[in-house]
């Protein structure tokens, strides 16, 4: 059975193309239920500040099995993590539509924190792996236009799907449709997938010293921790803000999918062009219109106002998310990507735990404007970072 497990892998349009497939769908059931998680969470919890606590929990979770998840990738072949993954995700939104108690929802959480890490340490991999160097930006453009037209399509039929069958019914559409994505796993061309060995270190120290003491490898950090900083916020915020000015589940369904749109319009065109010193400039132009956009929000307290605004901070993200990988393995070769990239990716991790409570907190305490306030500021440094990487 390991065996059969370990070479079955589809190859569809091109062998990296097909993780794409597999994270859309993924995507797709996180997107069906960012309309009512916010709310699921706070009717259980009756807080802005245990729902904040109770997204960054699972991250947290994640930012600990993301570090150590190097040592699995020796030992385990990436295809049974694939399965692990999907099937768990799976079982913790199966789990969501049945538990009504805030102990319960805390098991859950760790749950889903540890089956995400292991499918947004993997899959990124996969596809770097299966792809040629000089395609690899191309193909991570792609990979992002799958996972943005998952959060256009997911948030929508969320919306309508917890409209007229409720908030617990959603997250077992949502179940289904990460079984699905399992048929991938089940292709019937077949290549080999080895456990690959290289001699590098294993130890975490001396990683995690080899990470953050290289330049570009701790700006491409702090890129991606921007982005999700960004990315966090909006999932819990938005449904969180739209509601309470009186929005229905669909409406927030709706323009949680409308704000993904510049991302699907601009992703491609800019993942197929950025070349060489574009790469910085397109990142420090990205922050500066999610900077502004922020501060405006903050500035012009009106919710329609602010709906335009979201739309233009993802115009901004649109510059940034389909390269900033692309500039990570220009200076990490594959023989240091297991021990290095899941270092990378606790970027991710760090944003969702520190964005969902110092949301939570700020809302509650000062409300959603002061929100938008911190967050914009708390992006100008990531121009910074832009510039440099241009000036490389």
């Amino acid at each position: 059975m390991y065996k059969l497990l370990k070479h079955k892998m589809p190859a569809l349009t091109g062998k990296g193309r097909v993780f794409s497939y597999m994270m859309f769908f993924y995507m797709l059931a996180a997107g069906l239920i960012s309309p009512v998680f916010a709310e699921y969470l706070k009717e259980i919890t009756g807080s802005e500040s245990y729902v904040g606590v109770l997204f960054s929990l699972a991250y947290f979770i994640t930012f600990v099995i993301s570090i150590l998840i190097s040592k699995i990738l020796y030992k385990v072949s990436r295809l049974i993590l694939l399965y692990i993954g999907f099937f768990g995700m799976a079982i913790t939104y199966l789990l969501f539509s049945l538990i009504d108690s805030a102990g319960f929802l805390i098991g859950v959480q760790v749950l889903k924190g540890f089956f995400i890490a292991v499918l947004f340490v993997v899959i990124p991999l996969m596809i770097r792996d299966y792809t040629d160097d000089d395609k690899l930006s191309r193909e991570e453009g792609r990979y992002y236009w799958f996972i943005n037209l998952a959060w256009i399509l997911g948030p929508i039929t969320g919306g309508v799907i917890s409209y007229y069958l409720g908030i617990r019914s959603v997250f077992l559409f949502s179940m289904l449709i990460l079984l699905f994505s399992v048929w991938f796993l089940r292709h019937e061309h077949i290549v080999s997938i080895c456990r690959r060995k290289n001699d590098e270190t294993r130890d975490l120290v001396k990683n995690l010293k080899r990470f953050f003491n290289k330049t570009t490898f701790l700006q491409a950090y702090l890129v991606d921790l921007g982005v999700h900083l960004w990315y966090i916020v909006s999932v819990m915020a938005i449904p969180l803000y739209m509601i309470s000015s009186g929005f229905s589940v669909m409406a927030v369904g709706l323009v949680m999918a409308l704000k993904v749109m510049p991302l699907i319009l601009f992703e491609k065109f800019i993942a197929d062009h950025a070349k060489g010193e574009g790469i910085g400039l397109s990142i420090r132009n990205g922050f500066i219109v999610m900077v502004i956009a922020l501060i405006a929000i903050a500035v012009v307290n009106d919710v329609y106002f602010s709906i335009g605004m979201f739309l233009i901070v993802s115009l901004g993200v649109a510059f940034i998310e389909p390269i900033k990988e692309t500039y990570l393995f220009r200076h990490m070769s594959r023989e240091q990507e297991d021990d290095l990239y899941p270092i990378y990716a606790t970027a991710r991790q760090v944003a969702f735990m520190i964005g969902p409570v110092s949301a939570g907190f700020t809302i509650t305490y000062f409300g959603y404007q002061v929100l938008f306030l911190l967050l914009g500021f708390s992006l100008i440094p990531m121009v910074l970072v832009g510039y440099l990487i241009s000036k490389e």
